[in-house]
């Protein structure tokens, strides 16, 4: 690969972001992004720090601020170590992450029913939330200050099961990607460009992406309805993909 890449450490908006750790030339542990799976390149990226995102537009997500009764223990999440949680119907799910990183949570819900919603008590809006049955990874802890201990909310219709992991041991992925619903992806591709194809599930439909990458421009980006764009971004670098829709990411250089 051409850029030499460092620890990602982010920030968005007006506050302090992180962090992806310093990773050797080895393949990352199993992705737990889209059902339709990218194919993986070799080689775990290690960011740099400092950003500020610049917000295009943003789709709007009803609020979800209610805690939920029951409470499920993940474990710890580190560096090559990844924690597991199952529940039916909404739970809370806790967690302890063990370094600095952004933490990306598989959800499993495809005996799911309605609308599945990954979130936490107090936010006005959710990590993620997509029609079900779905299989998606959602993005959290970005932030410095974020709580080593963490819980947080499925609210969903069903069984499920969370898989948590570091971003630092998502498996790198190259070329153009595709796929329905959220995901997290981790490019390896060293280019300036991302071209997005995006066909919503319904009318007004919105895609959000985050990108976090290996130099100092996070950028967050968005638009509804159906497009075809390009953003300026950064790559190599982490992209949280947040919509119901079909989406192709493509890095260009």
């Amino acid at each position: 690969m051409g850029k030499k890449r460092g620890a990602l450490v982010v920030g968005v908006i007006a506050a302090g972001v992180l962090m992806l750790g310093g990773c050797s030339a080895t393949g990352g542990q199993g992705s737990s992004a889209p059902s339709s799976s990218p194919t993986v390149s070799a080689e775990p990226p290690s960011p740099t720090p400092t950003p500020t995102p610049t917000p295009s537009a943003t789709p709007t997500t009803p609020a979800v601020t209610q805690p939920v009764a029951k409470t499920v223990k993940a474990g710890v999440v580190a560096s090559g170590v990844t924690a597991t949680a199952s529940g039916t119907g909404p739970m809370n799910v806790s967690y302890e992450r063990k370094g600095e990183f952004a933490v990306v949570v598989a959800l499993n819900c495809s005996a799911c029913r309605g609308v599945a919603t990954v979130t936490a008590a107090g936010r006005m809006s959710p990590f993620g939330r997509a029609a079900a049955p779905l299989r998606g990874s959602f993005l959290m802890d970005v932030f410095k200050n974020d709580p080593v201990k963490q819980t947080f909310i499925v609210d969903a219709q069903g069984s499920w099961t969370v898989t948590l992991q570091s971003w630092n041991d998502l498996p790198t992925v190259s070329g153009a990607q595709s796929g329905t619903g959220p995901a997290v992806l981790f490019f390896s591709d060293d280019v300036s460009r991302l071209k997005v194809d995006f066909r919503p599930a319904k009318a007004g439909e919105s895609f959000s992406g985050r990108a976090f990458t290996t130099s100092d421009k996070p950028l967050l980006f968005g638009e509804s309805g159906a497009f075809s764009k390009t953003f300026e971004v950064d790559l190599p670098g982490v992209l949280a993909i947040q919509t119901n829709g079909t989406w192709t990411v493509t890095p260009v250089s």
